[in-house]
């Protein structure tokens, strides 16, 4: 839900009581039906005792569950899902072009430029899948440990920080998050941490680590005996 954030305090004119309201509510009822998804999918392939690397094709095909409308929740429920995530990055991006143009998010000069902001919002990656189509499942799993954690969990705390601490003017609303300074640290070091991690993984450096241990014990082994 970061993505649309800014619109959402946009549209809601930062009225604290009303964004509070939509993010807890907004996050609340997806938080819920992430969990039947899962309790759906694990449920139903853990109690056939089913070994199988992607469940939810399985249920898809009707192969598992006591009913023949599993299969077609499944898929709805898949789509819904793509669906819903399309229409919250879209809201971002559009947001994201009109405050680079410096364009109204409505209006009759909206409107004038609305194609175009469109289409820079969908013709590039759909000239990317076109032109590649595993290129989704490398940007997100790159994406994923380095872009996701510096855009949204860096940048942001950063942000704040510089708006809230770098000069003394006083602020023009009261931050929504508690205990100041220390969530704003806490996302940014975690997330720097998350981006280390996930950068010595894909260097190999924890299979590294890893024979050099089996190594050092094996020796160890031969020395005792």
């Amino acid at each position: 839900y970061q993505n649309v954030v800014p619109t959402v305090v946009t549209n809601l004119e930062g009225d604290r009581s009303k964004i509070t309201k939509a993010i807890v509510g907004g996050t609340t009822l997806p938080m819920l039906f992430f969990l039947a998804w899962n309790a759906v999918c694990l449920g139903n392939v853990l109690a056939t005792g089913a070994d199988v690397s992607d469940p939810v094709a399985l249920l898809q095909a009707g192969e598992i569950g006591n009913t023949v409308l599993l299969g077609p929740l499944v898929t709805g429920f898949s789509v819904l899902a793509l669906v819903t995530s399309v229409i919250g990055f879209t809201y971002g991006l559009l947001d994201a072009w009109t405050d680079k143009f410096r364009l109204p998010m409505k209006g009759e000069e909206f409107e004038k430029w609305k194609p175009g902001l469109f289409a820079l919002v969908f013709i590039p990656p759909l000239v990317l899948s076109q032109s590649d189509p595993g290129i989704f499942y490398r940007a997100l799993d790159y994406g994923g440990a380095f872009g996701v954690s510096t855009l949204f969990l860096v940048l942001p705390p950063l942000m704040v920080w510089q708006e809230r601490y770098h000069d003394d003017k006083p602020l023009a609303t009261k931050p929504l998050v508690p205990f100041g300074k220390i969530p704003l640290a806490s996302m940014w070091k975690t997330a720097g941490t998350l981006i280390v991690e996930q950068g010595a993984e894909k260097l190999g450096v924890f299979d590294w680590a890893g024979e050099v241990w089996e190594q050092f014990q094996a020796n160890g082994n031969l020395l005792t005996n």
